[in-house]
């Protein structure tokens, strides 16, 4: 994602070095949107391992609850 976000930015840079609006304009949505994706991604990746942990602690005070009875 990360490589497809720099090809992106190089298209921009080569659009603006040969005066291409087209390509310009097209390697800003695709760069923006590669963006957004990576958040995306971050957050989902965040939330993981919050959830897990949660879960886990969940499952540990069940198990404890089990054992004393």
């Amino acid at each position: 994602m990360i490589v497809s976000t720099l090809l992106g930015l190089i298209a921009l840079v080569i659009g603006l070095i040969i005066d291409w609006p087209v390509l310009v304009l097209l390697s800003i949505i695709f760069t923006i949107v590669q963006l957004v994706m990576l958040a995306a991604k971050t957050a989902v990746e965040r939330n993981d391992v919050k959830v897990a942990e949660r879960l886990a602690a969940k499952q540990a005070r069940h198990e404890t609850r089990h054992q004393r009875d």
